[in-house]
């Protein structure tokens, strides 16, 4: 390259200096060492403002002392080479004596006709320090792998191209064994693909990190278990695996072993012919199948995992939190208590529960909970409350009814004699007998409870024996405007029975559903026969129901709803249908009317036998 004669310069030298003085590099000419022209750049690198501050000077002036004994050689050898682009690396001082680290590229060419030598000068003293800011990233980003607690490796293409020492360890192998092996030789293939499926789906979605759970294959063949997580990176300009994983071998076989240990408390409590809950800090956590039919539930699922409280009457929340902060501070068994549970058809059961810490199920102490329905008991013990009340009531109508009934007939002719004596006071003497058949009337409901009666029990068809008390109580149903309706289904049964008993029975459940309308309604009838092999009678009224404090009394002397009522053919009835092996149960809810419901055994051939 030629630079144009001194009359030529001057004329495009406005263009050549706009031209110079944008270029990003330093350039500079050089005409018997000394600078004879520089750029804008060239003068920002060395700190100069002015051009005029440097022409004239020895380029020597400006070049590190290191560089100064070969950088005309240098230079030399650049001009000689054919290719333009070779650069030689060495230092400058600025004027304030700091460093500049640069690339330079040199061609000769001819300066005011003479020869001389331009120089294109690359400041890469920014590139350095980042080239040594990324050697340090480096450095530090393989210490960390080198040294973290952590297996890690970069797989590409199905080939692990990095692994560190703990992950190379992990396996049994050397580093540059394990970088010859393909993960297939680590894990099983089905792992592989769901790895694979896992990562292809997410990236589908647009995720970025995966977690990492597998069983790996030690060089020994032993198995190991590991959990981690990985990511998509770029690592030689193709997209990667990166993964950081940990030997969860022993956690895994820890947990196998709380399992198992889990599995066979449940197995024996399964077994246990008692309903058996655990819980963990009120969190229901297993329920055997008898504890699910006390809470009313088919399948467990629809417990596990919420809180007993949900479960427990309010009333009984602060009482059994008590028990739940004492039980886990001791090894003894709570007595059992009674406690009233909410099923999930919402019924109330009473129930009784007994309860004791168990350690180490899953790892943590639980409480393992028996439950006792005590349905059955009070039942019982309703009936034997009964049975007492009954048998006292025989014992005192036996003992007073017949010295009764003798004044009562005295009473009775005296007052007959004196209304005919003094017939001008009628009203007087006939409250006096209407309250003297009272009397006579209780006397001979007593008597009827006291006094044995011996009936001989027969097979019986039940519809005739009910027809025949809705016929005699059809008239007194029209004066109080109330329909009788009755619903028999197809099977008809027949009931081994005294007809004359059920029909007194009838008799009183009709009639009292009846009386309890007497602005009218309805009484429905149902008969059914179960699969239980008993046939269910319900008899439903329409009246204002009874209260729930009295209805439990129902059943006791002299407790009834009614006005001029004693209470006792409630308790009759219940004593000639518990004679015939069924029972007799009261609902009532307020404003809507009472249920009876009768159960009588289907055709149960039975001796003959007696009501007492």
């Amino acid at each position: 390259m030629e630079i144009v004669g001194a009359g030529q310069w001057r004329e495009s030298e406005e263009r050549y200096q706009h031209l110079v003085h944008m270029l990003p590099d330093g350039l500079i000419v050089l005409s018997e060492g000394h600078i004879v022209f520089a750029n804008f750049a060239f003068l920002s690198m060395i700190g100069v403002n002015k051009q005029e501050e440097i022409i004239a000077q020895p380029i020597h002036k400006f070049v590190h002392s290191d560089y100064l004994e070969q950088f005309s050689t240098n230079i030399r050898y650049l001009i000689r080479e054919a290719n333009p682009s070779n650069f030689i690396y060495f230092k400058l001082i600025r004027l304030d004596q700091e460093t500049v680290e640069v690339e330079l590229r040199a061609v000769a060419v001819k300066f005011d006709g003479k020869p001389a030598v331009q120089l294109i000068i690359h400041d890469i003293s920014n590139q350095k320090r980042m080239e040594a800011s990324l050697n340090e990233k480096d450095y530090l980003y393989k210490s960390l792998m080198e040294s973290v607690v952590a297996g890690v490796f970069v797989v590409q293409n199905y080939n692990i191209v990095y692994t560190n020492p703990y992950l190379a360890e992990m396996f049994g192998y050397k580093e540059e064994e394990l970088l010859s092996l393909s993960p297939i030789d680590l894990m099983a293939e089905e792992e592989i693909i769901k790895i694979r499926n896992e990562v292809m789906n997410g990236r589908v979605i647009g995720r970025d990190q995966f977690p990492l759970k597998f069983k790996g294959v030690k060089k020994n063949g032993c198995i190991i278990y590991l959990e981690g997580n990985s990511s998509i990176i770029m690592f030689n300009g193709l997209p990667s695996l990166l993964g950081t994983v940990q030997d969860v071998t022993f956690k895994q076989e820890k947990e196998k072993t709380l399992r198992d240990s889990a599995k066979l408390y449940q197995k024996m409590i399964k077994f246990v012919p008692e309903p058996i809950m655990l819980s963990d800090q009120g969190i229901i956590l297993y329920v055997n199948k008898l504890a699910m039919q006390v809470f009313g539930i088919a399948e467990d699922i629809q417990i596990i995992g919420r809180s007993v409280f949900e479960f427990i009457h309010p009333n009984d929340h602060d009482s059994l939190m008590e028990t739940m902060e004492s039980i886990m501070s001791s090894d003894e068994p709570t007595p059992f208590q009674e406690r009233v549970i909410i099923r999930s058809d919402g019924q109330y059961l009473d129930v009784e529960l007994s309860c004791i810490r168990i350690n180490n199920y899953l790892g943590k102490d639980v409480m393992l909970t028996v439950i006792r329905d005590l349905t059955d008991r009070k039942q019982s013990e309703e009936l034997l409350i009964r049975s007492e009340k009954l048998s006292a009531i025989g014992q005192l109508a036996a003992g007073v009814a017949h010295e009764i009934r003798n004044p009562l007939t005295a009473l009775k002719g005296f007052t007959q004699l004196l209304s005919a004596k003094y017939p001008e006071q009628p009203h007087y003497f006939t409250i006096m007998a209407n309250e003297i058949d009272r009397i006579s009337l209780i006397v001979n409901e007593f008597m009827t409870l006291a006094k044995p009666h011996f009936s001989k029990f027969h097979n019986e068809p039940l519809e005739p024996i009910l027809q025949s008390v809705i016929s005699i109580l059809e008239t007194q149903a029209i004066l109080l405007n109330v329909e009788l309706k009755v619903c028999y289904d197809h099977t008809r049964p027949s009931v081994y029975c005294n007809v004359d008993q059920l029909k007194q029975v009838f008799l009183n459940i009709i009639k009292n559903a009846l009386e309890a309308m007497p602005q009218g309604g309805e009484v429905v009838l149902t008969v059914t026969t179960m699969e239980d092999g008993y046939v269910h009678i319900r008899i439903k009224d329409g009246g204002p129901g009874i209260p729930e404090e009295l209805i439990k009394r129902i059943g006791e002397p002299f407790v009834t709803t009614k006005e001029k009522g004693t209470g006792l053919g409630i308790m009759i009835s219940t004593r000639i249908i518990e004679a015939h092996k069924g029972t007799l149960q009261l609902s009532s809810v307020i404003n809507e009317g009472t249920v009876v419901e009768i159960k009588l055994p289907i055709q149960e051939q039975q001796q003959e036998e007696s009501l007492g």
